[in-house]
């Protein structure tokens, strides 16, 4: 190779060189000036300062079981409870609700009051209690409708009640609910108030019922739990929805009730017949943390105006808590009622007491917010 020749190569080589280094240098400087890829905060390191990979919430922590020693939820409230009423099986007691049977007796202390039509556009409410022992005075107590034993059905409850429609009486021992019905335990487990005109003079009290419950050997514990027809927070949550709810009205034709947010309590105080809704055995007004509305097909089944309401076609709603309300859906799933998001999660609820009304799906209008 001549002199010329090898001139030629060395300069070929240097330029070559001077590229590759000009290249390097170039990413390098693009590098740092971008943030790194996810894939890149795994690899890259740097000689003054160590990359941290930011924390995120993973769905593993935000299901996370949370455990109190000698304490479970209920699966009533969602509330801390003792752990010996893990499997106790609730009271679900048939409540009159016209104008002659108010004030009502003992219902303060319900964990879930349901308030269904019955004949007439009336309503009665169902009262369900973990622990009822204790309830001094209970009523006036009223005959069973077998929508509302099917839901004591649902939750596994004993059902509390005094006579029944033709169709109640037949549910009864088709779905084998424990029933304590005042027909044949009047003057035992029930009673006649003299302060009061039939049929709207029959109470009981807790330790009643509970004498009740073991002169028919009932089992006071479940089987197995009942399918879970409530999900709920661990802590007190705000829905964020923007939509104001510190007045709910529900447009029933009798007793128009009401409820009122009061923003220190966090909790609805409840009204009816244009007044407070008060438990006599207190004096205090009925409060509730949640509101669960439920839009439901009813049907009239004969002169009477007995009702019957579609549990098997589910319908839409709204649930309300911490003065803000958010549509919901809800469907009978796996034999009980479960209520969902609109994205189809089930919902979760706030810790505490619920109201839930059953309202007429023809006339959604009369449920109004403010």
């Amino acid at each position: 190779m001549n002199k010329r020749t090898k001139f030629i190569v060395a300069c070929t080589v240097a330029m070559g060189i001077l590229l590759v280094v000009l290249t390097i240098v170039m990413i390098a400087g693009a590098k740092k000036d971008r943030k790194p890829t996810e894939t890149e905060t795994q690899t890259i390191t740097d000689t003054d300062t160590e990359y941290v990979e930011p924390e995120t919430t993973t769905e593993e922590a935000t299901t996370e079981v949370i455990t109190k020693e000698g304490m479970v939820i209920s699966e009533l409230t969602g509330e801390w409870i003792d752990e010996s009423l893990e499997y106790k099986r609730p009271m679900c007691a048939m409540i009159n609700n016209i104008i002659d049977a108010i004030p009502q007796s003992g219902i303060g202390s319900a964990d879930i009051m349901y308030e269904i039509k019955v004949e007439g556009g009336l309503t009665r409410l169902l009262c369900v209690f973990k622990e009822y022992e204790d309830v001094p005075k209970l009523g006036p107590i009223r005959s069973a409708r077998h929508y509302y034993v099917e839901i004591a059905d649902m939750l596994d409850g004993i059902y509390s009640h005094f006579g029944w429609s033709p169709l109640a009486e037949k549910e009864i021992p088709a779905l084998g609910v424990d029933n304590l019905n005042g027909l044949f335990l009047d003057g035992t487990v029930y009673y006649r108030d003299s302060a009061r005109y039939a049929p709207h003079d029959v109470y009981t009290s807790g330790s009643l019922l509970a004498e009740g419950v073991a002169t028919y050997e009932y089992n006071t514990e479940y089987e197995k739990k009942p399918e879970k027809m409530f999900d709920f927070y661990y802590e007190d949550t705000h829905l964020n929805s923007g939509d104001a709810a510190n007045t709910v009205k529900l447009a029933y034709s009798h007793n128009s009730p009401w409820f009122e947010y009061n923003v220190d309590e966090g909790v609805y105080y409840r009204f009816q017949y244009n007044q407070a809704h008060i438990d006599d055995q207190t004096g205090e007004q009925l409060t509730f943390k949640n509101i669960i509305v439920m839009f439901a097909e009813y049907e009239s089944l004969d002169s009477v105006d007995h009702q019957d309401v579609k549990w098997d076609k589910g319908g839409s709603g709204y649930y309300v808590t911490n003065g803000e309300y958010k549509p919901i859906t809800w469907k009978k799933d796996n034999g009980v009622l479960k209520y969902y998001d609109e994205d189809g999660t089930q919902l979760l609820m706030n810790p505490g007491k619920t109201y839930i009304s059953v309202f007429d799906e023809s006339y959604v209008s009369g449920v109004t917010f403010e």
